[in-house]
């Protein structure tokens, strides 16, 4: 029951701020707005105010803003198609913006609650250590990490740790910072077997929490999140990334139950990062997707004229059938897992 209650109200908080991105950004741009809806299938209940209808409908696992001339010819002024581009790139990226600004603030109140923050300044380094044979000390400031073709500049332990978990076991350069000098180290980290992971041999530098460093912290986690899905996607392209490591629908609600069982703030956690994500997935050029109707627009200001409606539809047609075998596919496996 309780792992119902928390997916409908992540789901439910997560399109809706979404959608009432787009739904802003179109009234200000002064377009005609049929309706802003939360939830897909029958509607259950809602109003009607000026020219638009505000709806709940039976299903939470969507939304929509529908705008006059978004998918046809309008002869209205203020229809979204009949708008300047600018506008309409505006509306089109103001669903994922806000996505970005819901990860944001829940990080923000995540971080209100945080007895430290960990940094890219070393604190410990364990005696025998890969950080120890190469000579790094406490109060060394770890600046780059580099191996092979994967390099990441360093601002707190998120990437260290990130970057430990994408380079394994493989040598790394490290770079790093001691009394306003740089210094550049060639370091093999130690694999331990038994707990699947690689270790460099020392403990981060904690400090105290403070108004500054909370807001620094959630801005960092919302930007670390954004690149490990920036990421997570081009080792997809690469194949390096499996079917099976994705998930989808039943996949999230599986995770919320589980952070459900662990307390509330680490419910606050899993939507974080689903609301980032689903801002970065949004934006991807690929068609259906907001990110696929802004190439569009982008085309049509370097042509000087739009695409057509019928072929941009079509391509639109295409890309959501396609997202849909995609999730069918992905919610199989999602189900799989869990028997």
């Amino acid at each position: 029951m309780l792992t119902a209650l928390y997916t409908i109200l992540v789901f439910c908080l997560i399109i809706a701020i979404h959608e009432f991105g787009h739904f802003v950004a179109a009234k200000l741009s002064k377009m005609t707005v049929h309706e802003f809806s939360i939830g897909m299938g029958t509607r259950l209940f809602g109003f009607k105010k000026n020219e638009t209808e505000y709806n709940f409908r039976l299903f939470p696992i969507g939304g929509f803003v529908k705008l006059e001339g978004e998918d046809e010819e309008s002869d209205d002024p203020n229809a979204f198609g009949n708008k300047k581009p600018w506008k309409r790139l505006a509306v089109l990226a103001a669903g994922a913006f806000m996505n970005f600004v819901l990860g944001f603030s829940i990080f923000l109140i995540i971080s209100s609650f945080s007895s430290g923050f960990t940094s890219n300044i070393v604190g410990t380094v364990i005696e025998g250590s890969a950080f120890e044979n190469a000579g790094i000390k406490p109060g060394d400031m770890i600046v780059r990490m580099e191996s092979g073709s994967y390099k990441t500049k360093i601002h707190d332990y998120n990437d260290i740790s990130y970057f430990s978990y994408k380079n394994g076991s493989n040598e790394a350069m490290i770079t790093f910072r001691r009394d306003g000098e740089t210094f550049q180290k060639r370091i093999t980290p130690t694999y331990l077997e038994s707990e699947k992971r690689t270790l460099f041999g020392f403990s981060p530098k904690v400090f105290e929490p403070t108004p500054s460093r909370i807001i620094i912290s959630a801005y960092r986690q919302s930007i670390f999140v954004i690149k490990v899905v920036i990421s997570s996607f081009a080792d997809m392209i690469r194949g390096s990334v499996s079917m099976s490591d994705m998930s989808g629908p039943v996949g999230i609600v599986s995770e919320i139950g589980s952070a459900a069982k662990n307390g509330f703030l680490n419910v606050l956690y899993l939507a974080a990062l689903i609301s980032i994500n689903l801002g970065v997935v949004n934006l991807l050029p690929l068609p259906a997707l907001d990110g696929g109707r802004i190439i569009f627009v982008l085309i049509e200001l370097l042509r000087g004229k739009p695409v057509d409606k019928n072929k941009e539809g079509m391509v639109h047609l295409v890309g959501f059938a396609l997202l849909l075998i995609l999730m069918v596919t992905i919610t199989y496996t999602d189900i799989i897992k869990l028997l």
